[in-house]
C-alpha cells in the first residue's frame, strides 16, 4: 500500500501562512482521526476511502485552507454521497467544505492504477465556472496551496521557505536553459513556480514555450514578450538579483521603451515588424531575413543556427531570441524542432559552459516542382510564372498592377493571407530564376476554360499573356494547373508555355481528354508521353508529377516548398494572366 506523508506538506503550508500573518495564526489543522472512526464511516458509506484522503484524515480531521477562498475542507464529519439523502455508493463522494460555495468531490468511478480516486473542485455555485479535475485528493490540496501562493504573491513581504526554494529553482533553470541543458526539465520548473505566482518564472516560461511551439507568433501571443526584445541594453549591467521573484519584471519594465514596444506589437499585425538584435547574431539575422524574404528558408535557417551561440540576452529575464518568432519572414522558419535546437544550443552567459547541440539542423525536403503534385487527390489549382535572370523585385514590376510609392510589392503573406495576389520569390540556388505563384486550395481560377468556352485550347490561352510580358529580354516558363473533379465532372487542365523576349515559343495544354501543342517542344516535354491517357475530368496526379518533373529537369528550376506551404512571401497584384481576361 502506498503511504502518503501529509505532515511535511501541511507544516510547510502552515509555516508560509504564519510568515504572512506574522505568526498570529495557529496550526490550520486539527487532531487526526482514529482508525476505528474511519472504519465506521467506511462501513456507513459501503466503500473504503481512497488512500490519499484516508492518510490525510490520520494527520488532521479537516484543514483550514489558509489564504484561499475555501474554509475548512476534508473533515470526516459530513462526508456523504453526492446527491439527495437516498444517494447510494457509486455516486461521487462529497467532502465537507465550509466558508464558500464550493464542493469537493471524490469519484469512485474514476480510479487510477494505484486505486486512487479522481478529485473534483466544483466552483459552479460560486462563479458558474466548470469543475476542475485532479488525479487525487492530494493533487487537489496541492493546487489549493498553489492558489494560496498565487493570491499573495504580490503582498508586501511575502517571502518564505517556499518562495525562496522556488526562486532558487527558477534561477537554476534559467542558467540551465542558457546552457542548453535539459530544456523539458527546466520548463517543468518554470511551470511549477509560475503556478505558485512567481512572476519571473512566468516570463521565462513564456519564452521557452514560444520557442518549443515554433513560429510565427501572432499579435496576441507577442504582447507578453514584446518588452524582452525592446529593453535598453545599457540597463542590462544594472540588473539586480531579486529574491522574491516579483521585482525582476519591475526591473525590466523600468527599462522598457513603451513606445517602441507598442510599435513592435502593432508591426506584427501589419507584417512590418523587423527583428533586429545587436552584434554578430544581429548580422546573421539580417542575412537570414533577406534569404527568407525571397524563399530560401533552408539557407536562412542554417544562417541562424550557426549564429545562435553568439546571441546575447537583453538582461537577466531574457533567455531566448523570441523576436525571431514575431518577424513576418523568420517566424515561419522557426519550426518547433528548430526552436528546440535553439534552446539546446549554449548561448549568452552560458555559451562557454554548455554542451554544443548536435544532430540535424532540420533542412526541409528537396525542392524541384514535382512536390506540387503531392496533394493532387485533394483538388484545387495553382499557377506560376518563372523568369530567368531577373530579381523578384524586377519580376514584380513587370507583372504587377500600378505601383505606389513603395512599389508593387505588398506586405508578406502566407498562402491563406495572399488571397488573389501572387507570392513573389527566388527559385534559389544558382538557377537565377524568380517566380510568381498563386494557388487556390478548394477552387479553380476563374480561367479561360470554363463551361461556356467554345474556342480551341490554344485560343483559350492566347499569346501575350503574363508569362510573355515577363519574358522581355529573357525567358519565362508558365504553368497553369486546375485539377478538376471526377465527382463534380469538372475537367482538369495542365497548361505549359515557354516564352523568350516577349514571344511564345512552344507549349501545350491538356484539358477534357484533349491535348493541343504548338511550337517545337523539347523531346522531354512531349505531352503525349507525359499524359499517355488524358482523363476526361480530374488530372491524374502521376501525370501531373511527371510533367512537373520534366519541366524541372529541362530548365533546372525549382519552387521553394517550405516558403510556399509554411512561410510568408511578398505579394503582388498581377496584371491578367491571360490576354483579354
Amino acid at each position: 500500500m502506498k503511504i502518503y506523508n501529509w505532515r511535511p506538506f501541511l507544516e510547510r503550508w502552515s509555516a508560509d501562512w504564519e510568515d504572512l500573518v506574522g505568526g498570529s495564526e495557529p496550526w490550520p489543522g486539527f487532531a487526526g482521526v482514529e482508525e476505528q472512526r474511519i472504519r465506521e464511516v467506511e462501513e456507513r458509506l459501503g466503500v473504503g476511502l481512497p488512500l490519499t484522503y484516508r492518510s490525510f484524515l490520520a494527520v488532521t480531521d479537516g484543514w483550514r485552507a489558509a489564504g484561499t477562498e475555501v474554509g475548512v475542507v476534508g473533515a470526516l464529519e459530513g462526508v456523504r454521497w453526492n446527491g439527495d439523502d437516498d444517494a447510494e455508493p457509486g455516486a461521487r463522494l462529497q467532502l465537507a467544505v465550509t466558508g464558500a460555495d464550493i464542493d469537493v468531490l471524490l469519484d469512485p468511478g474514476d480510479v487510477d492504477a494505484d486505486g486512487e480516486w479522481a478529485a473534483y473542485l466544483d466552483r459552479s455555485r460560486a462563479d458558474g465556472g466548470p469543475e476542475e479535475r485532479y488525479e487525487s485528493f492530494l493533487d487537489l490540496m496541492q493546487e489549493l496551496f498553489r492558489e494560496f501562493h498565487r493570491a499573495h504573491a504580490d503582498s508586501p513581504g511575502f517571502t518564505n521557505a517556499t518562495t525562496r526554494e522556488l526562486d532558487a529553482d527558477v534561477e537554476e533553470a534559467r542558467t540551465g536553459c542558457l546552457a542548453g541543458d535539459d530544456i523539458d526539465g527546466r520548463l517543468d520548473l518554470f511551470i511549477e513556480a509560475d503556478a505558485h505566482g512567481r512572476s519571473r518564472a512566468h516570463g521565462l516560461r513564456l519564452q521557452v514555450e514560444a520557442m518549443l511551439d515554433g513560429g510565427p507568433l501572432d499579435i496576441r501571443e507577442l504582447g507578453p514578450l514584446a518588452a524582452l526584445e525592446r529593453l535598453d541594453p545599457r540597463g542590462a549591467e544594472s540588473d539586480t538579483e531579486v529574491e522574491s521573484g516579483t521585482g525582476a519584471v519591475s526591473d525590466a519594465a523600468a527599462r522598457f521603451d513603451a513606445g517602441a514596444g507598442f510599435d513592435a506589437v502593432a508591426g506584427v499585425g501589419v507584417r512590418t515588424y523587423r527583428y533586429e538584435p545587436s552584434g554578430t547574431f544581429g548580422k546573421a539575422v539580417a542575412t537570414a531575413r533577406e534569404l527568407a524574404r525571397w524563399g530560401d528558408t533552408d539557407a536562412a535557417w542554417e544562417t541562424i543556427a550557426d549564429a545562435v551561440p553568439d546571441w546575447e540576452p537583453n538582461g537577466s529575464e531574457h533567455i531566448a531570441p523570441v523576436g525571431l518568432l514575431a518577424d513576418p519572414f523568420l517566424g515561419p522558419v522557426i519550426t518547433p524542432e528548430r526552436g528546440r535546437y535553439i534552446l539546446e544550443t549554449p548561448r549568452g552567459e552560458q555559451r562557454e559552459e554548455g554542451v554544443v547541440a548536435s544532430g540535424e539542423v532540420f533542412a526541409s525536403e528537396g525542392e524541384g516542382l514535382g512536390w506540387l503534385a503531392d496533394d493532387g487527390e485533394q483538388g484545387g489549382s495553382y499557377r506560376f510564372v518563372l523568369v530567368e535572370g531577373i530579381s523578384p523585385e524586377e519580376l514584380a514590376v513587370r507583372i504587377g498592377q500600378g505601383a505606389g510609392q513603395e512599389g508593387p510589392l505588398s506586405a508578406p503573406a502566407d498562402e491563406r493571407e495572399a488571397g488573389d495576389a501572387a507570392r513573389i520569390g527566388s527559385c534559389g540556388g544558382d538557377s537565377g530564376w524568380s517566380f510568381a505563384f498563386e494557388s487556390r486550395r478548394d477552387t479553380d481560377f476563374a480561367g479561360p476554360l470554363g463551361e461556356s468556352a467554345q474556342q480551341s485550347l490554344q485560343e483559350s490561352f492566347p499569346a501575350g499573356g503574363l508569362g510573355e510580358k515577363a519574358s522581355r529580354g529573357t525567358a519565362s516558363v508558365t504553368v497553369w494547373v486546375e485539377r478538376g473533379s471526377e465527382a463534380e465532372e469538372e475537367a482538369g487542365t495542365f497548361h505549359f508555355s515557354y516564352a523568350e523576349d516577349g514571344r511564345r515559343q512552344y507549349g501545350f495544354t491538356v484539358h477534357d481528354g484533349e491535348i493541343e501543342e504548338w511550337g517545337t517542344l523539347p523531346e522531354s516535354l512531349d505531352p503525349e508521353e507525359l499524359f499517355p491517357d488524358p482523363e476526361d475530368f480530374a488530372l491524374d496526379p502521376d501525370d501531373e508529377y511527371e510533367a512537373l518533373a520534366a519541366i524541372t529537369d529541362e530548365y533546372g528550376v525549382s519552387l521553394p516548398r517550405f516558403a510556399l506551404t509554411r512561410g510568408r512571401l511578398h505579394t503582388v497584384r498581377t496584371e491578367p494572366w491571360v490576354t483579354g481576361a
